[in-house]
């Protein structure tokens, strides 16, 4: 459906109308239908700060195991490239003292030293940014989460727009307009997500909604590797 506000002679009004026809006729539904459910859908959603730890354990986990299985690894091994040019470093410096080798030679090798080093440190640096820079913009996300309703009410229409866009994909209703479903953007798609399988195996496991580490099964790989967007949405550091 898409929006139109078509005038009158003396009012105008907001509706959401079909593309394509529906048994014959295009849908009609006027905006303030579907903007009345906002609040009430927003608390649906909202995630209890109570939560807020041990979602942030689980997704950490999960990110580290997606976003490069050996990292570790690697940048273990790069560090260890580091102290072995340290020592390079060393013996230039000996050579140079006891005049085996020139001061032209000891610049030209020194520089070439240097590079090796820039480039190690930049690669462990790219290596530990990759996940730091994840679970940031899942961290501003899920602080997002827990104060929906409060930061809905206190914004004006265009701030409300603006964070509706942020939040949601599309928004799902039936003929009357009621919301039956919606699809959120990432990275928030992926904490909802995220909330509901904890609570579902929590319920399943003791009876209860209780959240519970550890009994979650495996999260999909493709969902993990979408949950972040390229840029992270300009108006969480402000809602925040």
């Amino acid at each position: 459906m898409y929006g139109s506000t078509p005038s009158g002679r003396t009012h105008s009004y907001s509706y959401y109308i079909t593309h394509t026809e529906v048994s014959g006729k295009k849908i009609h539904i006027p905006c303030q239908i579907v903007d009345d459910q906002i609040p009430d859908w927003l608390r649906s959603i909202v995630i209890d700060p109570a939560s807020v730890a041990i979602i942030q354990k689980v997704y950490q986990s999960e990110i580290k195991q997606v976003t490069h299985d050996d990292r570790d690894e690697t940048i273990a091994g790069l560090k260890r490239q580091l102290i072995r040019l340290k020592d390079e470093e060393s013996r230039l410096g000996r050579l140079l003292i006891t005049n085996k080798i020139s001061e032209e030679a000891y610049d030209q090798l020194r520089k070439e030293w240097q590079e090796k080093v820039q480039r190690i440190e930049m690669s462990i640096v790219e290596l530990e940014r990759e996940t730091l820079v994840r679970v940031d913009d899942l961290d501003a996300a899920l602080v997002l989460m827990t104060r929906l309703p409060v930061l809905f009410a206190r914004l004006g229409d265009k701030e409300r727009s603006t964070l509706l866009q942020i939040l949601v994909k599309q928004f799902i209703v039936d003929q009357h307009g009621k919301i039956i479903d919606c699809e959120l953007h990432a990275p928030f798609a992926f904490l909802r997500y995220l909330v509901e399988e904890l609570y579902t195996l929590g319920s399943e496991s003791r009876g209860s909604s209780q959240l519970r580490l550890g009994a979650q099964k495996e999260l999909p790989t493709l969902y993990m590797e979408q949950l972040i967007p390229k840029k992270k949405p300009a108006l969480l550091a402000v809602l925040v």
